[in-house]
């Protein structure tokens, strides 16, 4: 089967992902009403409520934000060298994880794109620390990945403590913690739009950096490339698109681990492939996974990062079995 046909298939199941989320829900609206909705912008009725400032915003945010993180993840994990690689499980969304909890509860008061702002800032700093521990160590992957798990329960637990201090909802908990889209607006995915977009691009310009990569860094110096540096811009990358992510939706565990082992198997190894193919299915791992939990017990809600966590934690145990 050739590329093109794998690509189209997984637009057509990101679509009817989509149409379930638009036309899916507790609310009683008919298809007939729903399709009005989209078509006519100009109404302001119940049902263009629902549908244009709940159920769309809450379908391009984690979009955006499953995107972020599948595309996180296949950079950590070719710059690292490491199979085990997700922005939160090695904890560089944790950074962003406490500079939230500060705003929440009043410590920092900033506004939207201060908070935005922040979080890309706080994940970048434990990712380029995390960039720099590989570089200097030379660690393996399986002490990488130690070294991130506990760098990732650290930050959580300061994160915790900031909201135990603070006396917030217990359902802003629950939403940072282990992810929600509930609260997605407009304003929300313009932001993480931009940023996706922007690390997207120069991700694919890096494309062929990671190939020496690779082969460990004395091959990649041996061919002409720096892999410190390359391996510094990735994390960067990577911190950024993890700030996004959870400044969308909170942490969201193992899509960034899925992603990139997900399109090995249906596309190619190719850093370009994976680079395309990570990003379009986190996107759909994590549109899927916000669907299931909104629509499983409706009108209740599970948190999203549940069922990525449920399929995540098989996946890495099965690595684990399988390397020597």
């Amino acid at each position: 089967m050739s590329y093109w046909i794998k690509y189209a298939c997984l637009l057509t199941l990101l679509l009817l992902l989509i149409a379930i989320g638009l036309f899916a829900g507790p609310s009683n609206l008919g298809a007939k009403e729903i399709w009005g909705s989209l078509v006519a912008l100009d109404n302001e009725g119940f049902s263009d409520t629902i549908i244009w400032s709940i159920r769309f915003p809450r379908i391009a945010v984690s979009l955006v934000a499953g995107a972020c993180l599948g595309l996180a993840g296949v950079l950590i994990q070719l710059s690292t060298r490491s199979p085990f690689g997700d922005p939160n499980l090695f904890g560089v969304g944790g950074g962003a994880t406490i500079f939230i909890t500060a705003t929440l509860t009043g410590v920092v008061a900033i506004g939207p794109l201060g908070t935005f702002t922040g979080s890309i800032a706080a994940s970048t700093i434990v990712a380029l620390l995390l960039s720099k521990l590989v570089s200097s160590k030379d660690l393996s992957p399986i002490k990488l990945a130690v070294i991130g798990i506990a760098i990732g329960a650290l930050t959580v637990s300061i994160g915790t403590s900031v909201m135990s201090h603070g006396r917030i909802f217990p359902t802003q908990v629950i939403g940072l913690l282990a992810g929600s889209f509930t609260a997605s607006t407009w304003g929300i995915f313009w932001y993480s739009l931009i940023a996706l977009v922007s690390c997207f691009v120069v991700s694919i310009r890096m494309c062929n950096k990671f190939l020496p990569i690779m082969l460990g860094d004395i091959v990649s110096r041996s061919l002409g490339v720096n892999p410190i540096r390359i391996r510094t811009i990735a994390m960067a990358i990577a911190g950024i698109l993890t700030g996004a992510a959870v400044y969308s939706g909170g942490l969201i565990a193992f899509v960034g681990l899925i992603s990139p082992h997900i399109t090995r198997r249906l596309l190619s190894n190719s850093p370009s492939h994976l680079v395309i193919g990570s990003t379009t299915i986190g996107a759909i791992v994590t549109l899927g996974s916000d669907q299931l939990s909104r629509l499983l017990f409706a009108p209740a809600e599970l948190p999203v990062g549940m069922t990525t966590t449920i399929v995540g934690a098989l996946l890495m145990i099965y690595l684990a079995l399988k390397m020597k």
